[in-house]
């Protein structure tokens, strides 16, 4: 056999065996084998976020000795993380005293033009509220801070590198007063503001 024979022979034994797993279904099989190691890889990586995350919120909550910390997502129907803008909000970890209701459950995929008031305050890093019914102007933020049963409020802005506001890390004192290091003459210190944003930068790879 000359080797131009050899060649062809070698080519048609290949071809042959490719043919034969490809009716076997292999190359189908080892993609749903790759796809599947994928996500569980992902899945892996994000269950570990996601308890690193529920970590510095415990942490956070005693640190500052609020009630309920939480973080509040923007996203586009379960894309979380675009470049488009933003229209539904839910929150999506929360730390809370023994006794208090979760959030997490009963608010997912809220409009954000309802919350306008709110958020238009946010953007302009405004919304620190030591007494909630004196300095909530906005009637329907004032009815559901009523109804969390909240007494006093901080909600930190978290930006992504471009600017584009991603995520709010939320404070709410229900049952105990504001730490007093916190406060001066009924507002909250500048002081305590930065820590607070500070922790807020701190969760934000984690969300990205």
């Amino acid at each position: 056999m000359d080797f131009t024979n050899l060649i062809e022979t070698v080519i048609t034994s290949l071809t042959s065996v490719i043919v034969a797993l490809i009716a076997a279904g292999y190359f189908q099989k080892y993609r749903k084998q790759q796809t599947d190691k994928q996500s569980k890889t992902k899945l892996v990586e994000q269950i570990q976020k996601d308890e690193l995350i529920h970590f510095s919120l415990r942490e956070i909550r005693r640190k500052y000795k609020t009630d309920r910390v939480y973080v509040i997502q923007y996203h586009n129907g379960g894309q979380f993380y675009t470049d488009s803008s933003m229209q539904r909000a839910s929150i999506t970890y929360e730390r809370c005293s023994d006794g208090l209701e979760r959030l997490t459950e009963k608010y997912q995929n809220i409009l954000v033009s309802n919350f306008a008031w709110y958020n238009s305050k946010l953007l302009k890093n405004e919304t620190y509220y030591f007494d909630v019914d004196k300095e909530v102007e906005d009637i329907t933020m004032k009815s559901l801070f009523r109804s969390f049963g909240t007494s006093s409020h901080c909600g930190i802005p978290i930006y992504d590198r471009d600017k584009h506001l991603i995520a709010t890390l939320c404070f709410d004192w229900v049952f105990s007063d504001v730490d007093s290091s916190l406060i001066l003459d009924g507002k909250f210190t500048n002081e305590s503001i930065e820590s607070m944003s500070q922790d807020a930068n701190s969760i934000k790879s984690y969300l990205i």
